[in-house]
């Protein structure tokens, strides 16, 4: 696995983004493929006509009024192109990352190193579309998206980014405020502890990463996930800790 600061990825197969948090414990994100894609492009193509066509009916409507068609013409032109883009732009923007065809097909625009886009990554990835869509319906993005090892079309490497098959994220603030399972479900549930899925995110993410850790990272994540160990593992946590408990939870993932 190659690592580069914050981030790795596997060079095998190119579809998982590897994203190492401050702590130094990596989630994996999927990488959205081709087909993916081209099918919420399809989606997002379809909302652009309707748009397109209601811009050009209002400006065919102002054209009866004023009876200028070169007025007419002009205001379908800029609108249209402005139309367009901000539908291209805004919500990948400030709608994380997802256009309508995104969010139909569970996919997100990130940032190259995990993190949230930007404006400005927006504005750079939907204006490289010109060139992507070259020579017939996005031929020379669907040939990058192919050989690039993340799926990434030619707006997304300028722009740093890459789309991702949406997963939820798993925080800390999370695990400490949502529920576990209540002792009486644990102790039915045999050798293995069934615990709050945004729990066991955590713990397969930490087991994963636990050979790599330093100690002091590891007693660091263990005490600030200790509210939702003291729950599962009452008795690991009071007599070794909360870092045995999370040991512990890891082991049973392996």
């Amino acid at each position: 696995m190659v690592e580069f600061e914050g981030v790795s990825r596997r060079p095998a197969d190119g579809e998982e983004l590897v994203v190492a948090t401050p702590e130094r414990v990596s989630f994996r994100l999927e990488t959205a493929g081709l087909g993916s894609r081209f099918v919420a492009q399809l989606i997002d193509g379809a909302a652009l006509s309707g748009i397109v066509i209601a811009v050009g009916l209002a400006s065919a409507g102002l054209g009866l009024l004023t009876r200028n068609a070169l007025l007419a013409t002009l205001v379908f032109v800029l609108l249209g192109l402005l139309a367009a883009w901000a539908y291209l732009i805004v919500p990948e923007a400030l709608w994380a990352g997802k256009s309508l065809g995104k969010l139909a097909l569970g996919l997100r625009v990130v940032d190259a190193q995990g993190g949230p886009i930007t404006a400005g990554q927006a504005i750079v990835r939907n204006l490289l579309r010109i060139v992507d869509v070259l020579p017939l319906y996005y031929a020379v993005g669907a040939i990058a998206i192919f050989v690039s090892s993340r799926n990434q079309r030619l707006g997304d490497m300028v722009a740093g980014t890459v789309v991702v098959r949406d997963r939820t994220a798993v925080r800390l603030a999370d695990l400490r405020a949502q529920p576990v399972e209540t002792p009486v479900a644990q102790a039915s549930a045999g050798p293995r502890h069934r615990l709050d899925p945004a729990l066991r995110r955590f713990v397969v993410a930490y087991a994963q990463r636990r050979p790599f850790l330093p100690a002091s990272h590891r007693e660091s994540l263990a005490r600030q996930v200790e509210p939702a160990l003291r729950t599962v593992l009452p008795q690991v946590v009071a007599a070794g800790g909360p870092l045995a408990a999370l040991d512990q939870l890891a082991d049973e993932q392996l």
